[in-house]
């Protein structure tokens, strides 16, 4: 049965991560995974990011070198991609360019972690860090907008990002409030051949819901978006696949057919079938 996990992290490339690079592929064999991207973080283009916790990162040839022996290793077993998940590239536009433009990566996920000058949205307290609750979100669907803009990526990672750690602290919001905002963006995606993923690690979190919600995700195909993918984000080796049967369905419920896998930043379309 197919299976593609299009968002997910190890070590000691993605130092949040609980496991290895093969650590992860096993965990993500035993839980049925048939397709696989590693999209580990890089934070190097983000002017704002943590650097104790995503030092910059340059070893691509040992990454790509990992890579490369366990898809050898692995073959027949599990189909295995190489990716990144890039935060805020065109934040600084020279070091994103260098990060995405490397040859290695067959996917980019563009994400924004934190607003311009102001600390990830994990750190934050809510609502007392993010009192201006209105244009701080808007902001953050703008920074979408232009990252969408840039070329920097090839899909949108985790679209809401905020609300699930907003929902650890028992607060939340309907994103659809911002509708013209995503709307503007949507329409902007499709005009760039930019995807948004379906993430689902706030299934496994007190959000209990995607990134975006349901009803972002109907926005965005009515927008005309077809380029999407789903991810676990899994940090560690036993949530790998988990949760991406349900974007599957949830999918299929809003009138997709298609799930989108990469090769050189380029859209594969599979089929979503119900006995997935």
């Amino acid at each position: 049965m197919f299976l593609a996990d299009y968002h997910t992290h190890c070590l000691p490339y993605s130092p949040d991560a609980s496991c290895t690079m093969e650590e992860a592929v096993q965990g993500a064999i035993k839980n049925g995974v048939t397709h696989l991207c590693l999209t580990n973080h890089n934070e190097n283009a983000n002017q704002d990011a943590p650097y104790d916790q995503f030092p910059p990162f340059y070893d691509w040839e040992g990454m790509e070198r990992e890579f490369l022996a366990l898809r050898e290793k692995y073959q027949g077993r599990i189909d295995l991609r190489l990716g990144c998940e890039v935060s805020s590239p065109h934040y600084v536009p020279e070091e994103g360019r260098i990060v995405c433009g490397q040859p290695m990566f067959d996917f980019i996920i563009g994400s924004i972690h934190n607003l311009r000058s102001a600390r990830d949205f994990y750190y934050l307290n809510y609502p007392e860090d993010f009192d201006n609750f209105r244009p701080a979100v808007e902001k953050y669907i703008d920074e979408y907008i232009n990252l969408t803009a840039s070329g920097m990526c090839d899909v949108l990672g985790h679209i809401g990002y905020m609300q699930k750690y907003m929902a650890r602290q028992g607060k939340g919001f309907d994103l659809m409030f911002f509708e013209d905002r995503l709307r503007e963006l949507f329409r902007l995606c499709v005009e760039r051949g930019v995807g948004i993923e379906v993430n689902t690690s706030a299934l496994r979190d007190a959000l209990s819901d995607f990134m975006p919600p349901a009803a972002v995700v109907k926005l965005y195909r009515e927008c005309g978006g077809e380029i999407i993918t789903v991810g676990s984000d899994a940090h560690q080796a036993q949530d790998y696949g988990q949760g991406v049967r349900e974007g599957y369905e949830l999918l299929l419920s809003l009138g997709f057919s298609y799930v989108c896998l990469f090769k050189n930043h380029k859209p594969e379309f599979v089929r979503i079938g119900k006995d997935m």
